[in-house]
């Protein structure tokens, strides 16, 4: 685990970026009181889609007729949400 404090966060973000990305968290601190914790987002795109999993959370999630286009079902799933 890194401790930094937020000016120098700030002056090389990118630095810390990096070591969060490489899955050690990186703690923020301010006048010496931890404020933060940040570390590597999960990876989502490396895991398969549950399709079983979906359909039971969105029953309704079905085109409605053939051809709609994906955009028109995700706003449909949204406004039923």
């Amino acid at each position: 685990m890194v401790k930094v404090n937020v000016a120098t966060l700030k002056s090389e973000l990118s630095k810390y970026l990096k070591i969060a990305k490489n899955g050690e968290a990186v703690v923020v601190t301010s006048h010496g009181r931890e404020i933060a914790k940040i570390g590597p987002a999960p990876l989502i795109s490396g895991s398969p889609v549950d399709w079983s999993e979906f359909k039971k959370k969105f029953p309704g999630a079905k085109p409605r007729k053939k051809g709609t286009s994906a955009a028109r079902l995700i706003r449909q799933i949204r406004d039923e949400e």
